[in-house]
């Protein structure tokens, strides 16, 4: 076996140097175990090459715990997705603690990625309107028209909205528009609201929640799934404990009677429903909580009817549920 030459093993030894040795020992013991789980068209180089510029860009990750880096690996690993061009590896302080911890953050990219991956969609984007643009959208006739005023050689106006397209390949398209004050909606929800990516690159971060949101009409991989849901469980339970109690107080006048931490869970993680809802309705609005094949406003009805903190009433829940059948009696036609 040829020796490393002494200029070799000085150039080794630099790079090494540029991360702490406990972060280098758990990447070398990791790494190989990942490249089983890599997708065919990213090899086990590139996946190596991509994490360590992200481990190098970002010192701050090198202070945080090894089971969390750890997880991260493996999430990026396991979705497909490259640390720094698809998916971020981010530091967050944890709690009164102060330790710090990695989480595993799809963007923009690598969210198309995900959904190019199904090989159910042809073209998945997002991107802002602003006045000037010429925008239509006949949901009943099918017709989207996505005209950028800077094309027709006029200058853009005031942003209006965002909106997400996902055009599958037997060529049904789906869009969800969002105005700012929904996107500035899951904005507050994120724990470095007022810092980070949210005021460093505000315009991908609501193409990418304009797009999450129209990508609930994709019937995903659980691989896939688990990817969106984690992201989504994320922005809620990342909500500062103050900022809870704060939200509790302005909303019912009170702090939160029981353990802070429980009153902090966000809703849908609350599976136990009140006794009062066990119902043929509150079950069927249970057991859909979650259905790809409900439209996502009715989604989001349905999650504000199940939540501890709701007051919807058993008529409500059966006109609710009415809903739900008659969506999934069109989509079986």
């Amino acid at each position: 076996m040829a020796q490393a030459t002494p200029t070799q093993t000085q150039a080794v030894t630099k790079k090494a140097a540029l991360l702490p040795a406990p972060v280098v020992a758990l990447m070398q013991s990791l790494v190989p175990d990942c490249n089983a789980l890599l997708p065919g068209d990213i090899t086990p180089e590139q996946f190596r090459a991509a994490l360590w510029l992200e481990l190098t860009g970002r010192p701050s990750l090198h202070d945080c715990s090894g089971q969390s880096l750890r997880e991260c690996v493996v999430k990026a690993a396991t979705y497909g997705l490259l640390p720094g061009r698809d998916c971020h590896l981010l530091p967050f302080r944890q709690g009164k603690s102060g330790g710090r911890v990695a989480t595993f953050v799809p963007n923009y990219f690598g969210l198309i990625l995900a959904l190019e991956r199904t090989g159910k969609v042809a073209k998945a984007f997002a991107h802002p309107v602003y006045t000037g643009d010429e925008f239509v959208i006949d949901y009943l006739a099918d017709v989207y028209k996505h005209i950028p005023a800077v094309t027709l050689n006029k200058p853009p106006g005031p942003l209006r909205f965002f909106y997400g397209c996902v055009r599958l390949k037997d060529g049904t398209t789906h869009i969800e528009v969002m105005d700012e004050a929904q996107v500035d909606a899951v904005r507050r929800r994120a724990p470095a609201h007022d810092a980070g990516p949210w005021v460093d690159d505000y315009l991908m971060m609501a193409r990418k929640t304009a797009l999450k949101r129209v990508a609930k009409y994709v019937r995903l991989t659980p691989e896939q799934y688990s990817m969106l849901t984690d992201d989504d469980e994320r922005e809620r339970q990342d909500i500062p404990l103050d900022r809870h109690r704060k939200n509790i107080v302005d909303l019912f006048g009170k702090e939160p009677d029981d353990d802070p931490v429980a009153q902090a869970k966000p809703a849908h993680a609350r599976t136990t429903p009140p006794d009062d809802r066990d119902s043929a309705a509150w079950e069927t609005l249970r057991a859909h909580v979650d259905c790809a094949d409900l439209p996502v406003e009715v989604l989001e009805r349905i999650a504000a009817a199940l939540s501890p903190l709701a007051t919807a009433t058993e008529s409500e829940a059966h006109a609710l549920a009415g809903e739900v059948v008659d969506w999934l009696s069109k989509t079986e036609e």
